[in-house]
């Protein structure tokens, strides 16, 4: 069995992990909460790969603990007042509260918190102080999680952006290269599967920049428009790949238009790194216009030079930002 690699943004998270426990420990401790764990708990759970990720998850987790403390409350107070059974309360309290989860996953301690509140004491005064305190303990946990992020190793989606933007432009340039030289289909669809990988850590990490952004702790340009072209280039490289199963290449120089589409699209791989200027398109103009004009490839190839020019403008978005 291959084990997985260990890397640098790994090891951080494990790092600010490991900070925030303790911390969390300490407070719990200090505070006198009985069941401070909790506290610790939730500042590893909500400890993500980026600042905004953390920001994200704590929210929820708050909003969720309060949701079931105050559902358990009011199901204490209901078995106080109206002597129910308590699996009927616990039946009523819950259902909503699981139906919640199903439509926001993220809100799968809500019933948790409620159940344990509700089953912790038959008297309406311990029920109410175990809420307070289990929001007091999930607080502090989400507290302390976040300051951390912040200020201990601190990772901004930022960073996973950069990183995977230009992965998916490099892996579209291997993907158009596969389907006009005909290579194993096999490979052209592992390179899909990457590209959606790329696409889909990119769009979370762009919601992880907005929480960023609205905390006032992150800066630079906004990349919702850079990742709109990237998704289009997508759709224009698969049109290509359709260009070629309807027999395109009898009619034009596949291994020539490969190789320009393919230096095209590492340019600008390039480019989003950093280490050059976006790329010109005078050489993919050349290769266009040595396709029929009437061929489905002249147009998918036309599409996609609209794309690269709107993704040169998006690059240099990001640059001057």
């Amino acid at each position: 069995m291959t084990l997985p690699r260990i890397t640098s943004a790994a090891l951080r998270n494990a790092g600010r992990m490991t900070v925030a426990a303790l911390v969390a420990a300490g407070l719990a401790t200090l505070s006198g909460l009985p069941q401070g764990y909790w506290a610790v708990i939730t500042a590893m759970v909500i400890m993500q790969g980026s600042l905004g990720g953390t920001l994200g998850a704590a929210s929820d987790r708050v909003l969720a603990t309060m949701a079931g403390a105050i559902a358990g409350a009011i199901g204490a107070w209901l078995q106080a007042q109206l002597a129910l059974p308590q699996l009927l309360l616990l039946a009523l309290v819950t259902s909503p509260l699981s139906l919640l989860v199903v439509i926001r996953p993220s809100f799968r301690l809500a019933p948790v918190t409620a159940a344990i509140i509700l089953m912790s004491g038959t008297a309406e005064e311990d029920a109410l102080q175990t809420a307070w305190h289990r929001t007091l303990e999930i607080g502090i946990g989400c507290i302390v999680g976040v300051l951390t992020a912040h200020l201990v190793l601190p990772s901004r989606a930022r960073s996973v952006i950069m990183a995977n933007a230009p992965a998916v432009l490099e892996k579209l340039g291997q993907l158009a290269q596969a389907y006009l030289t005909r290579n194993d289909a096999a490979e052209a669809e592992a390179l899909g599967e990457q590209v959606r990988r790329h696409i889909t850590a990119l769009a979370t990490a762009l919601e992880e920049d907005r929480r960023e952004r609205a905390a006032h702790l992150a800066a630079g340009p906004d990349a919702t428009a850079l990742l709109r072209t990237l998704r289009r280039l997508r759709s224009d490289v698969a049109i290509i790949g359709r260009a070629m199963a309807l027999g395109q290449s009898d009619t034009v120089d596949c291994a020539r238009i490969a190789s320009a589409v393919r230096a095209q699209f590492d340019a600008a791989s390039a480019c989003l790194r950093g280490t050059i200027a976006p790329p010109g398109l005078e050489a993919l103009d050349a290769v266009i216009d040595a396709v029929p004009e009437s061929s489905t490839m002249r147009f998918a190839l036309a599409t996609l030079r609209r794309e690269l020019d709107e993704l040169n403008e998006r690059m240099r978005e990001q640059a001057a930002g």
